[in-house]
């Protein structure tokens, strides 16, 4: 059966899945929360959160805060069902779990909602889907409502040789299937457009709130991102011998370098990433 999304990985596969998973604790904690640039207005009622996943970031917004109804949505049908699963077992009254693909029509009205968040939609939106899915986005929320957009350039900066050299093959890689917005794909690309695709969509008031999350060697996130970066590269391998960026031999020498490297006391390790907010205006052109 053909795929209907665009994820560059396969969602559904198992690994990705787990590193999906593994990714959201990562992220959310690196990051310092759900809402680390402050807390929502008292006014925010409806949240949705689009690629949810396995439901890490809706789950603990609808923890923190329990007056709010929090929906994820997402395309994978096995992640969604992870995400139930674990919603039950937190009895968790608050959030609602949804199957559809933003690339299609949202069942969802014009206005209904009060924030929408999206977190790493670089891995599914080809760089000429980011403004129509914006629009879309900003359709369905009320007028003062908060888009919220967090995204990456990179997947952190080491002093790693052969991780850098890795990290570079799926830029290129990602690059060349389309997605992000790097001229060289020496990146992704992402964190300077942000503000104009938001402008391009109609937001307005947009704000840029930059974070850093350190996984050198001894620091609390190291091994997550070790994690990350294993399922990372074992899954998009076939996709950078393909582009002929590398070859079996090569790639399989530079990861047995990074598992040296990154058990290394003097292994550094930083991770640059962006939120971007955008408010619907009061008074909005019909779109």
């Amino acid at each position: 059966m053909a795929r209907e999304d665009t994820y560059a990985a396969d969602p559904e596969d198992a690994l990705e899945m787990t590193r999906i998973m593994e990714q959201d604790q990562l992220v959310t904690k690196g990051m310092g929360g759900t809402f680390p640039e402050g807390d929502i207005p008292d006014d925010i009622q409806h949240i949705l959160d689009v690629g949810c996943g396995s439901g890490g970031w809706v789950l603990d917004v609808a923890y923190r805060y329990p007056e709010c109804e929090v929906v994820g949505l997402d395309v994978s049908e096995p992640l969604l069902a992870y995400a139930r699963a674990r919603a039950n077992v937190q009895q968790r009254q608050n959030v609602c779990f949804v199957h559809g693909n933003v690339l299609s029509d949202l069942n969802f009205a014009e206005g209904e909602f009060d924030l929408v968040n999206i977190r790493f939609a670089t891995a599914f939106l080809f760089r000429d889907a980011w403004v129509p899915v914006l629009k879309k986005l900003y359709h369905i929320l009320r007028p003062g409502g908060i888009i919220r957009v967090t995204e990456i350039d990179t997947m952190g900066l080491t002093n790693s040789l052969a991780v850098e050299t890795l990290l570079s093959y799926v830029y290129q890689t990602l690059g060349k299937m389309g997605y992000g917005f790097s001229p060289n794909f020496h990146s992704m690309g992402m964190t300077p457009v942000l503000k104009g695709l938001f402008t391009a969509a109609g937001f307005e008031q947009v704000k840029l709130f930059p974070w850093a999350i350190d996984f050198s060697c001894g620091t609390e996130l190291h091994q997550k991102q070790y994690e990350n970066y294993i399922a990372t590269f074992d899954t998009l391998q076939p996709l950078a011998l393909k582009a002929g960026l590398t070859t079996e031999e090569e790639f399989q020498d530079l990861l047995n370098q990074m598992h040296v490297d990154m058990v290394q006391e003097n292994f550094q390790g930083v991770w640059h990433i962006l939120t971007a907010r955008g408010i619907k205006p009061q008074s909005s052109p019909s779109s």
